[in-house]
């Protein structure tokens, strides 16, 4: 994902996309754009294709911005370029779409998701992953109809029905046209060259200059805007002269590559040999990072002979004078990243490998960011927890990179346990819950030297395993930290591991075993001293007692909510104040139950735990229907739909299951009769996680289900039939049953009606039946 884009909450929380705003206007290009939006009217998989630096992922973008309004559900951008393992796209592209994405099977659950909606998901810089990229995305568009897909790679694809785009240079001046008139190239420098100087303009006095600098790099995009930005320090005549000498010093390099190839990086190198000598150390050590960096992290990992730390803001500065560096962050100045374009940062690398120096700046900037994943220790379960757990997320590529230089490099799987371990609030509400197990796994596989941070290895790994809803592998490595623990001393540890014990119980629904463990991991966790295992403990013990009807329930959750409050944990403040709602809706308090779910809801939000929100509007439910507003408890209970389609969390969906509360729900639609509570939980669930947010809160949103379509829309006669046995509750099978029809027949009738009626779930075109008469064709 890239720096510029909201964290992972706020992706799913909003539901219509990720596509971040361009910094640099779009130049040229209207008939490929043209024709590459005619084609995704009827393509379902569309490859750009062209070198690098030919402008494949801008173009993208634009195109995605372009067709925005053509699907519902949203544009999704999934940048791959830092991505080196196949079998993590799944998770890198549920990730982008701001899945709480905790599947043992990420390929399923994302196609699973991806059904019946009308998205566009964009897939950039696929070339280096071309197999493993064609064999999931094959998969998604049979599993997902409505899906239409749009890729850049340098290579096609070779999917079933993938259609291909190349992507040419822009265009320039020729024989028949030698002037600037309708030249993409010359426009583009014109733009960034302006920019870069102010006041600057293409004009009679400079117009064959331009033209000629456009030529000599071919019309590639990137050259051109690199070679724009040199009118700081250059006239034009001087940056012509430099590329009419710039190829000759790389042609024993470069012989083997292709001309356009040969162009662009010599218009990079002739942009490295423009910087000082410290700048060009920079540009090298800054290759090292992955999505990004701040400035405080490049002074930390990049310093060092013959660059000083109190130099390199300065540095950095003239390397975005030179377009090499650019900023992107909010426009108030408050929060920044700094990002290299993947061909630059490639160049710099390749520089850095030359100079000897990458095995040290690399060990650098795993020590960076060790430490700050391990400031988890301590900065969970206390007020820094959200400050800390937004910052992880938005280095995860970063981490990521330390964590592959430990295992491919360094061999060193201790630290990568070091690294991963304390990862536990962002494992929490962040997508790379399946990643941070098999960094965990395989690492404690390989280093199994008895140890602490062994033992700290452990109990992240249940944790993993159990967000996961792998019981039986959470209670295997709890089991073991807690034996681990015992043998070096380690009470403090050993309450995670009893903690641990009792979190993955809960998946075998033997719930008084679950509460013995529950009760055991409170005693152990307060006797060592260990106050956010007792809050854990205190909060898993009293869910498991509420679903029990267990009156010791309430002293449990007001007793995890006090030690929360206590050390101002937001996380597990709002899972006190959830459980302690859930109590008092259980006691008959409606309006104590509602103002603790209203409270827990907003933190929540702020912490991006969509499940979070899931399970407040669950509740909200509750307390609405005992109250008799079962419309309202119908509206929320497909509130919560919605949130819960916008994640992927078995635990806390077992959670909210464990509570028994299922026959609350037949009482609403009992209270409503079916068609009404079919109309009233469509409406909630058209909503985004944003607007149920505001719906719970007390707001009113303007539902999908509810805006009137521009036009009358009529189903064919099989359309309306099918559209009656949703209404009437049948599954696609049944319905296939039913109609003596093929399941998949059956199937790609309700995507079609789920296409027209521009809907998302089967609960909307229920409700759209009982408020619409339909006469067939």
């Amino acid at each position: 994902m890239p720096a510029s884009t909201p964290g992972m909450g706020e992706l799913a929380r909003h539901g219509r996309g990720n596509l971040p705003a361009e910094a640099a206007s779009f130049v040229g290009r209207r008939a490929e754009l043209s024709e590459a939006t005619r084609l995704l009217r009827s393509a379902r998989l569309l490859t750009l294709t062209g070198p690098g630096g030919v402008g494949k992922s801008r173009m993208a973008r634009t195109i995605g911005a372009e067709v925005r309004r053509a699907f519902p559900d949203g544009v999704w951008l999934v940048e791959l370029a830092d991505m080196t393992e196949g079998e993590l796209i799944p998770s890198a592209i549920g990730s982008a779409l701001g899945r709480f994405h905790t599947s043992t099977a990420p390929a399923l659950d994302l196609a699973e998701y991806l059904r019946g909606r009308r998205l566009l998901l964009i897939v950039d810089n696929c070339e280096h992953l071309v197999e493993p990229v064609a064999a999931l995305l094959n998969d998604l568009l049979a599993a997902a109809p409505t899906l239409r897909i749009l890729t850049t790679s340098r290579q096609v694809l070779g999917v079933e029905g993938e259609l291909v785009l190349a992507v040419p240079p822009l265009s320039m001046p020729t024989v028949d046209r030698p002037t600037a008139a309708g030249s993409d190239a010359v426009a583009l420098f014109g733009e960034r060259a302006a920019a870069a100087l102010p006041g600057f303009a293409v004009e009679d006095t400079n117009r064959e200059l331009v033209i000629r600098i456009c030529q000599r790099l071919d019309g590639i995009a990137l050259a051109i805007e690199l070679a724009a930005a040199r009118l700081r320090a250059f006239s034009l005549e001087d940056i012509l002269a430099r590329l009419d000498d710039s190829p000759h010093s790389l042609t024993s390099t470069l012989r083997t590559t292709p001309e356009r190839h040969r162009t662009l990086e010599s218009a990079v190198a002739w942009s490295y040999r423009l910087c000082s000598p410290a700048e060009q150390v920079l540009w090298a050590r800054l290759s090292v990072f992955s999505d990004g960096f701040t400035v405080e992290a490049a002074e930390e990992i990049c310093s060092g002979d013959p660059v000083r730390r109190e130099t390199i803001f300065e540095l950095l500065a003239g390397l975005v004078d030179k377009s090499i560096v650019t900023r992107h962050g909010a426009a108030n100045g408050r929060t920044a990243r700094l990002q290299m374009l993947g061909l630059l940062r490639e160049f710099g690398a390749q520089r850095l490998s030359e100079s000897g120096a990458e095995h040290s700046v690399r060990l650098r900037h795993r020590d960076y960011f060790r430490v700050l994943a391990l400031c988890g220790r301590t900065e969970y379960f206390s007020p820094r927890e959200l400050e800390w757990s937004r910052r992880v997320r938005r280095e995860h590529a970063n981490i990521r990179a330390a964590v592959q230089f430990c295992q491919a490099e360094l061999r060193d799987y201790t630290a990568v346990l070091e690294i991963v371990a304390p990862l536990q609030l962002y494992r929490v509400g962040a997508s790379f819950v399946v990643e941070e197990y098999r960094w965990l796994d395989c690492a404690l596989d390989l280093d199994v030297e008895p140890s602490e941070i062994r033992v700290r290895a452990l109990a992240a790994c249940s944790y993993a395993a159990s967000l996961m809803g792998d019981g039986a592998m959470g209670e295997r490595r709890a089991t073991e930290a807690a034996a681990l623990a015992r043998e070096l001393g380690l009470r403090e540890l050993g309450a995670d591991a009893a903690c641990g014990m009792a979190r993955a119980s809960f998946h075998g629904g033997d719930s008084a075993r679950t509460l013995r463990l529950s009760q055991e991991a409170v005693a152990v966790s307060l006797d060592s001293g260990n106050a956010a295992a007792a809050c854990d403990a205190l909060y898993r013990a009293a869910v498991t007692a509420l679903g029990m009807a267990d009156g010791r329930a309430a002293e449990f959750a007001r007793a995890s909510l006090a030690l929360a409050t206590q050390h101002g944990s937001p996380y597990r403040i709002a899972s006190g104040l959830w459980i302690d709602g859930l109590q008092h809706w259980r006691d008959g308090d409606q309006k104590r139950a509602t103002a603790r779910l209203r409270e827990a809801l907003p933190l929540y939000d702020a912490l991006g735990f969509v499940a979070g929100i899931a399970m407040c509007c669950e509740g909200l439910a509750l307390s609405a229907a005992s109250v008799g507003d079962h419309e309202r408890a119908a509206t929320l209970r497909g509130a919560a739909d919605s949130a819960w389609r916008a994640t992927a969390a078995p635990f806390p969906h077992a959670v909210v299951r464990s509570l028994g509360t299922e026959p609350i729900g037949d009482a609403i639609r009992q209270a409503l009769s079916e068609p009404r509570y079919l109309t009233a939980f469509g409406r909630g669930a058209a909503f985004t996680v944003a607007e149920a947010v505001e719906y719970a809160l007390g707001g009113r949103p303007r539902s999908v289900a509810t805006r009137t379509p521009s036009s009358p829309i009529r189903l064919t006669r099989r359309e309306s039939e099918i559209a009656d046995l949703i209404a009437a509750g049948l599954s696609n099978r049944a319905i296939a049953d039913e109609l003596t029809i093929a399941r998949r027949t059956a199937e790609g009738h309700v995507e079609r009606i789920l296409t027209k009626l521009g809907f998302r779930s089967r609960a909307q075109i229920a409700a759209w039946v009982t408020e619409h008469r339909r006469r067939p064709d």
